[in-house]
């Protein structure tokens, strides 16, 4: 409902059943998060009491190893999604009991933008939003099968294939900027609620950050055309 608009938001209006399954939906946002937050304590407690036993260091060298790999949940961009979902949700003209909610903030007015989800006392996850390529607030964020984050056109430029052909069209050999892990294009995905929460959130930002892109393109689509004509000549 929040990410639909006009007269799709008019339509959806219209379905008496929708706020029940608006409720539903976010009641599962809701368990996602509690689930992440009992697997990431419980694989603490276990590898700690492994260290203990055995009088090594070698489960919380597993553990970095996993986040290092963004294999832990809490380093998953999916819960970047549900975060900026559970936010997004907080403006919803739906009545919604934020009991046992976890508490996901965003902060964009420092220098590097975040998103937190604190999920308990000891459970707490901070992503930081910046595109390590064109260092500014992700713009049409995505996620790579690593799970880094960049804006939709860097991470099109960085695998060479134009932006409407989308960066899953990418070479199976093209590499991750960031962990040089190749094949991570094919299984990228596109933070929809993320997206939506910048929007609000950055409007002037993310304003300009849509005419500059849009005037890239027409420059770019120019180019090509000349290229075309030259090429016939």
């Amino acid at each position: 409902m929040h990410l639909a608009s006009g007269f799709h938001r008019y339509l959806w209006c219209l379905r008496h059943c929708f706020i029940d399954d608006y409720l539903a939906m976010i009641q599962e946002g809701q368990n996602l998060i509690n689930y992440v937050a009992m697997n990431s304590i419980a694989i603490g407690k276990i590898l700690k009491e492994y260290d203990e036993v055995h009088c090594s260091v070698n489960g919380q060298n597993f553990r970095r190893m996993l986040q290092a790999k963004h294999l832990e949940l809490l380093q998953s961009p999916w819960l970047i999604e549900l975060s900026a979902f559970q936010i997004n949700t907080k403006d919803s003209e739906y009545e919604v009991s934020c009991e046992d909610l976890c508490e996901c903030s965003s902060d964009f007015s420092s220098g590097e933008p975040t998103i937190t989800c604190k999920m308990s006392e000891s459970v707490k996850a901070e992503f930081n939003l910046t595109c390590p390529i064109c260092l500014d607030t992700v713009f049409y964020p995505v996620a790579l099968g690593c799970g880094h984050l960049f804006c939709n056109s860097c991470a099109c430029a960085a695998a060479s294939v134009p932006i409407d052909e989308g960066i899953k069209t990418a070479k199976p050999l093209a590499k991750c900027p960031i962990c040089r892990q190749a094949g991570v294009f094919a299984d990228s995905v596109h933070l929809a609620e993320l997206n939506l929460l910048l929007k609000k959130r950055c409007k002037g930002y993310w304003k300009e950050r849509l005419y500059a892109e849009r005037m890239k393109q027409e420059k770019d689509y120019r180019s090509l055309q000349t290229n075309l004509v030259l090429g016939f000549m």
